[in-house]
């Protein structure tokens, strides 16, 4: 296996775990949330930080190694639909950790004071997250899809269908 299909594939596996916890976090939690009460949700919420904090960070950490190592692969091939989708891909991890760091962090820390309003913030936030990471997930499947040959994950995709 070359070095850009390895990194192809472990791409799509790290946004595609990233995007489908997202995912299943607003589908469930997201509205459980809403409706504890202020200790029941500062609780929960401190727990849920624990946990996603122990293994989130390093999946991310990979994610952009792995995004940036595939475009530096495919820099001679700049001009290509598969060079921008994965371009966008990477923005758009880039720009759900940048959320995250600018607005759900931030609210982490006072989420004891105000809970009603902080928990509404902090959800809005969580929602455009998963919007950003299924897009990047989206936009990275489409990459597969677009190289002139036929790539072996494009070859398996198209004969399980």
């Amino acid at each position: 296996m070359k070095f850009n299909q390895l990194m192809k594939y472990t791409s799509l596996l790290l946004v595609g775990l990233l995007a489908g916890n997202s995912f299943a976090f607003v589908l469930g939690m997201g509205s459980a949330m809403k409706k504890l009460s202020a200790s029941s949700y500062v609780a929960f919420h401190e727990s849920m930080q624990r946990s996603f904090l122990s293994w989130t960070p390093m999946l991310c950490v990979l994610l952009i190694f792995a995004l940036f190592s595939l475009l530096v692969t495919m820099r001679k091939r700049w001009k290509e639909l598969e060079f921008y989708l994965v371009l966008l891909a990477l923005v758009c991890v880039l720009d759900e950790l940048f959320m995250t760091w600018t607005g759900n962090y931030p609210l982490n820390k006072v989420a004891s004071v105000g809970w009603g309003d902080i928990r509404t913030q902090w959800l809005h936030f969580m929602y455009w997250r998963c919007a950003l990471l299924i897009v990047g997930f989206g936009l990275l499947l489409a990459s597969v899809f677009t190289k002139r040959s036929v790539s072996p994950i494009s070859r398996d995709v198209a004969a399980a269908f």
